[in-house]
């Protein structure tokens, strides 16, 4: 399944960019985490545990996160992989930030590839389609909240 979107910080790409780098800041925004914890001998690789809900599918869900093809400060790749409730999650983001001099924002583009199995893929591509953006969202709007004041 293929997911877009994008969103506008009223914040300058490097102010931006630091927040997406720092694990404690992502595990604060990320809903349902409530820490990263980083895998020994593997630089840039967390392992997390959520606690989400999406239609009728509740419960716990454990996985590895990992940012790669990292391009200070203008784009890098975030890979997930992981399992609950009787399912899989398999995917990989490409997280673009470019600054709009005349607004004074930064936006973030993202395009993801998402593979889900088992019974997380039984509620639907629209449902979760609606999730994942719903998700998104409350994700960068956590990390704008632990940028400095403008």
């Amino acid at each position: 399944m293929q997911l877009t979107g994008s969103y506008k910080f009223n914040h300058e790409q490097q102010a931006v960019w630091d927040v997406l780098m720092n694990p404690d800041a992502i595990a604060k925004a990320l809903p349902g985490v409530d820490e990263l914890i980083p895998v020994e001998g593997e630089p840039d690789t967390w392992r997390a545990d959520a606690k989400l809900g999406i239609a009728t599918v509740r419960g716990k869900y454990s996985g590895i996160v990992k940012l790669s093809e990292q391009n200070p400060p203008n784009q890098y790749r975030l890979t997930v992989s992981g399992s609950g409730q009787n399912s899989i999650i398999d995917g990989t983001t490409l997280i673009s930030l470019s600054y709009d001099a005349d607004n004074q924002q930064t936006i973030l583009n993202w395009e993801a590839d998402v593979q889900i199995s088992g019974k997380l893929a039984s509620i639907g591509q629209r449902l979760i389609g609606a999730a994942a953006n719903m998700m998104s969202k409350q994700f960068f709007q956590g990390l704008e909240k632990q940028l400095p004041k403008s």
